[in-house]
């Protein structure tokens, strides 16, 4: 019923109806696609972005820490300090003296680390020697926080809650003992490194790439140290509670995670910090990392909308006007019928109506031709026959190739795509050949090079290829691709159907007579007998397209000479 229902409507409305089917239809599917691509693509982006930005983050951070613990292993190793700490005199103008020294010896080891404040504490004996602003004694030090909670730990970082009050908020300490060189259990004095926590803010807020998002470290007793950004702390709730995930453990994903928290979708990731007791924490909401994404797809969805819009009122226009002169033709051919002969089509277009219209005034003119037009037919009928066959050769190569560099891409092997690109194109480049159906045997065997090539990309060290050609034969002319057929067919069913996969292939070219080139293409696969080679030439075997390279250049060979 729908079939006789279309077979009745008028020429424009089947036209419209081909063009929502075949022009809008697809348009509608492709912005679908690409709207589902771009968001992918943009979120991918996005999730990379977040993740190096972290990393270098977390790299920097690190270094600067290092950078601490190599002025401490300066100053807990220093001689001169380590000699006076040891020393049991109370001799107050040795004292007095020594204050300077060591003065001038913290300040020389700070340098231009302005971030950095060292302080130390020496035994109490030597109480005269104490400035109250970079060297104090031991007992100052027993009873504090930052202390207490270093137990035995080589290196230990103070949050800013265990450190006095004026440093809350500001200093981050590293703490660790002075012992003596000949005894590591005696204890000579004790080094604290304040460290800026806003220069480590100023570190944490680079992983932080969104405005919503916080990066904090907690320590291993669960303390936030320091933070990006103190307020979306608070907006994200991460101070009165947070998930467990985000909790301090020394194995971590080292990915970008999504999970929900706080009523909302967030995306976190969290590694250790080396040479600490901290975990650096990112925690990003997913509408942040979504804002980029959503504004890309309106502004897909409102150019493909107006794209549709407009290719509706041109294509109705055009259709409208195809048809007007379609209905004219035909118009004309009733008065033809009608017996009436006195008509002549005028015509300024050249496209295919003008064509009809042409033909029209033209038909008797065009019989008187008919002769020579056919005979040019039966030459362009072998011409067409020669390059069908060519169109013929193997076209999933083609198709492989583009899904070995579609997977070499997704491994990022960058220059094994650029090699297999520019093979594959001077590759197709030689089968246009310009539109020639002949070229010379050196483009023939360059040819066969790009395609061993690609080859040699895909199966890396499994095919050996050998050229043996007399240079004298290299100018002659040849059918195009009449020998990367034959090497592939030897690849695919001789040396893949080896059990190792493994093999050789041989191309030999020499001058046989003076008009007469003989190719040979060798290989060391399983090889065939000659009845079988005989059913493939003749057609009456098919056997996984093995029989089609082979028919294919002997037809156009045969077509050729």
């Amino acid at each position: 019923m729908l079939k006789i229902k279309f077979k009745n409507l008028s020429l424009k409305k089947k036209m419209l109806l081909f063009y929502v089917f075949s022009i809008i239809l697809p348009l509608i599917i492709v912005s679908i696609v690409i709207y589902t691509e771009v968001s992918k693509s943009m979120s991918e982006k996005v999730r990379y972005s977040a993740t190096r930005s972290y990393e270098q983050a977390k790299d920097y951070l690190e270094y600067r820490m290092l950078q601490a613990i190599y002025l401490s292993d300066m100053v807990v190793t220093n001689s001169t300090i380590k000699n006076y700490l040891g020393k049991n005199s109370q001799d107050i103008h040795e004292q007095l003296a020594m204050r300077e020294v060591l003065q001038r010896t913290l300040q020389s080891m700070e340098g231009s680390k302005q971030y950095l404040d060292i302080k130390i504490y020496i035994p109490n004996h030597l109480s005269d020697t104490r400035d109250g602003e970079r060297i104090f004694v031991m007992k100052e030090a027993w009873a504090q926080s930052w202390y207490t909670h270093k137990r035995n730990s080589k290196v230990y970082f103070a949050p800013d809650l265990y450190l006095e009050k004026e440093f809350s908020g500001k200093k981050i300490a590293l703490v660790r003992d002075i012992v003596r060189e000949d005894n590591y259990q005696n204890r000579i004095g004790i080094l604290r490194i304040d460290i800026d926590e806003d220069d480590i803010a100023t570190t944490l807020e680079n992983a932080a790439v969104t405005p919503g998002a916080v990066t904090y470290l907690v320590n291993e007793e669960n303390i936030v140290v320091a933070t990006s950004n103190d307020a979306q702390m608070t907006a994200l709730g991460l101070w009165e509670e947070r998930k467990a995930s985000f909790l301090h453990k020394r194995q971590w994903d080292n990915e970008l995670i999504k999970c929900y928290f706080g009523g909302q979708n967030v995306y976190y990731m969290a590694a250790s910090i080396q040479n600490t007791d901290w975990d650096m924490v990112t925690v990003i909401p997913e509408s942040d990392l979504m804002n980029d994404v959503l504004r890309v797809q309106v502004m897909v969805f409102a150019v493909m909308g107006i794209f549709i819009i407009l290719t509706s009122i041109v294509g109705t226009m055009i259709i409208s006007r195809i048809v007007r002169r379609i209905e004219y033709l035909v118009g004309s051919m009733k008065t033809v019928q009608e017996g009436n002969l006195n008509i002549h089509l005028k015509n300024d277009c050249s496209d295919e109506i003008g064509v009809l219209y042409d033909n029209f005034n033209t038909m008797i003119e065009r019989t008187s031709d008919l002769m020579d037009a056919q005979y040019k037919m039966g030459q362009k009928l072998k011409s067409a026959e020669l390059k069908a066959l060519q169109s013929q050769i193997n076209p999933h190569f083609l198709y492989n190739t583009l899904d070995m560099i579609n997977w070499l891409a997704h491994a990022g092997r960058t220059g094994e795509i650029c090699s297999a690109v520019i093979a594959l194109s001077k590759y197709y480049r030689l089968i246009l050949n310009k539109g020639e159906d002949m070229l010379t045997l050196e483009k023939e065997l360059n040819h066969v090079s790009y395609y061993m090539k690609i080859q040699d990309i895909r199966y890396p060290g499994k095919i050996t290829f050998i050229q043996d050609i007399d240079s004298d034969i290299l100018d002659g002319m040849v059918p195009k691709i009449i020998l990367q057929p034959l090497v592939e067919n030897a690849i695919v069913h001789g040396i893949f159907e080896k059990k190792g996969k493994q093999g050789m292939i041989k191309i030999t070219g020499w001058l046989e007579s003076e008009n007469i080139i003989c190719l040979t293409v060798e290989d060391d696969g399983i090889g065939m007998d000659e009845e079988t080679l005989r059913h493939i030439m003749d057609g009456t075997i098919r056997s996984s397209g093995s029989s089609y390279g082979v028919r294919n250049v002997n037809a156009r060979i045969g077509l050729v000479f």
